[in-house]
């Protein structure tokens, strides 16, 4: 008979609530905005990264718009991945699998992280991949090997990290498995389960300028060095992440996992948390390594101390993990009572937190001050929030940066010619912008005891804009380099054939 343990399942239902309100209770963040704008538009891929969180929304979108549904995938996920947990661990032994489960499910970034993004599928199925190779290490079995690169397939059509965790699969078996040849053969297995999703991504980037391999392999990493700052700021992330104790006992039981990882198939979870962070570790000495970069890889780090933690070990860190979340809650509920007001005194944290939580009246403004008009801003992420609050797309105008050009591909230039343009901006510094309108007006916008601002632009010049905006976006984020198979790029096909 199928059984889940009370406690398991009291604290499921509480920390799904938890989450619940706090979707609820949370603004839309840029990020989220500008993902929905990729659910509204979908396709096979996007220029920051492989589609399958925009598929996502459009499933979502098809039903409503609103946060809390929106982000149920996420609020889902760490709930179903805390069950799963439990499932797994309770093999071994009960009271510790209700344990490790518990603290899964406690978490504050899993408490407080309910925002649907990229990484929702990617932690979705980077960790039922790694369940299957686990599976398939217990006796070699190809179709759980085949299942693992499949499901792995799925986390690389969500992000590009997830081919940290096909490395791992690769280390684990070269550094701690001694079986011959069919460990290897089954690597093989989960290699051509991810081929099918690789190809149709180096297909999408071939037909659309290489955005992703420009995006993450050189536009967001140029200008990086070598920094011992950035690798001190990744490891004091990691240390929030997994948390002192758990940090503590891990450094304790250090010989007890390396002789795990030799001896003990389960440990398998701590090959897949040690490789992928040590990964990242080498990498943080040149780039700043983001809190949600690690997420996809962070429930292995609690199935992995269920092999060695002892009963109490697991309860000292539970008595931690308890008031720490809590402690996070409260902070979120002082912010949303207290917001925006708390944050007077910082001029730009203001702002943002203005903008994130009257972007729909800041477009209504706008629109009655300047009747139709179409409406732009100078921020992809101002633009997306818009996008959200109007339920109609919000264009960009200006260079912008390398990240979240999903504008790109969405508005032709070509057919504003001529066109009257409303662009919303953060500053009254619309420096350059006069060259592109037959005539400009610059107005304030007042807005929660702040000032915006908004250029009313009349006759859109868009052979200039072109010169001195398009030309120089297309040479820094479209050009690729020369050893790069030559293909399709919709920037150069619109704004450069023909003229």
């Amino acid at each position: 008979m199928f059984h889940i343990d009370r406690r398991v399942l009291h604290l499921l239902w509480i920390t799904l609530s938890i989450k619940l309100l706090v979707a609820y209770f949370l603004p839309m963040t840029g990020d989220e905005a500008y993902f929905i704008v990729w659910g509204k538009h979908p396709d096979f891929g996007f220029y920051d990264h492989t589609p399958l969180a925009g598929w996502f929304l459009t499933a979502m979108l098809t039903f409503s718009d609103t946060e809390l549904w929106l982000r149920l995938p996420q609020i889902l996920t760490t709930s179903l991945i805390g069950l799963s947990i439990y499932l797994l661990v309770r093999k071994q032994h009960e009271s510790t699998a209700v344990m490790v489960s518990v603290l899964y499910m406690l978490a504050p970034i899993n408490i407080l992280g309910v925002m649907m993004t990229t990484d929702t599928p990617i932690l979705l199925f980077s960790f039922f991949s790694a369940v299957c190779f686990y599976k398939a290490q217990r006796n070699d079995n190809k179709l759980w090997y085949l299942l693992s690169g499949l499901l792995l397939g799925l986390a690389f059509f969500s992000k590009f990290f997830a081919g940290l965790l096909g490395i791992a699969y690769v280390l684990y078996v070269l550094l701690f498995v001694r079986r011959g040849l069919k460990p290897w053969q089954g690597i093989a297995l989960v290699f051509l389960g991810t081929l099918p999703f690789i190809g149709v991504n180096i297909w999408w980037n071939y037909t659309h300028c290489w955005n992703n391999y420009l995006f993450n392999f050189y536009n967001r990493t140029s200008g990086g060095g070598f920094s011992v700052i950035t690798s001190m700021k990744y490891l004091a992330t990691l240390l929030y992440l997994a948390t002192p104790p758990i940090i503590y006992y891990l450094a304790r039981h250090s010989k007890d996992f390396y002789n795990q990882l030799r001896t003990d198939r389960f440990s398998v979870f701590m090959g897949l948390f040690l490789i992928p962070y040590g990964l990242f570790l080498l990498l943080s000495f040149r780039v700043s390594i983001g809190l949600h970069w690690l997420l996809s890889f962070y429930p292995f780090i609690f199935i992995a101390i269920a092999t060695v933690f002892s009963a109490q070990q697991l309860r000292r860190t539970f008595y931690f993990m308890l008031p720490f979340s809590v402690l996070h809650l409260v902070a979120f509920a002082v912010l949303v009572v207290l917001s925006p007001g708390m944050f007077k005194k910082y001029e730009n944290t203001y702002k943002d937190v203005v903008y994130g939580m009257y972007a729909d009246e800041i477009y209504k403004k706008v629109k009655q001050l300047s009747p139709g008009l179409i409406v732009a801003t100078d921020s992809y992420t101002e633009s997306a929030l818009l996008s959200y609050a109007a339920g109609e797309h919000v264009i960009v105008v200006g260079e912008g940066s390398h990240h979240a050009r999903q504008d790109d591909q969405i508005t032709d230039f070509r057919t504003l010619d001529g066109k009257d343009i409303v662009v919303v901006s953060y500053l009254d510094n619309y420096t350059g912008f006069d060259q592109f309108f037959e005539s400009v007006e610059v107005k304030s916008l007042p807005i929660a005891e702040t000032n915006y601002y908004y250029l009313i632009g009349k006759g859109f010049k868009y052979q200039v804009y072109r010169d001195t905006v398009l030309k120089v976006v297309m040479q820094r984020f479209y050009t690729a380099p020369d050893y790069f198979p030559k293909g399709q790029c919709y920037m150069f096909e619109r704004y450069e054939k023909n003229e």
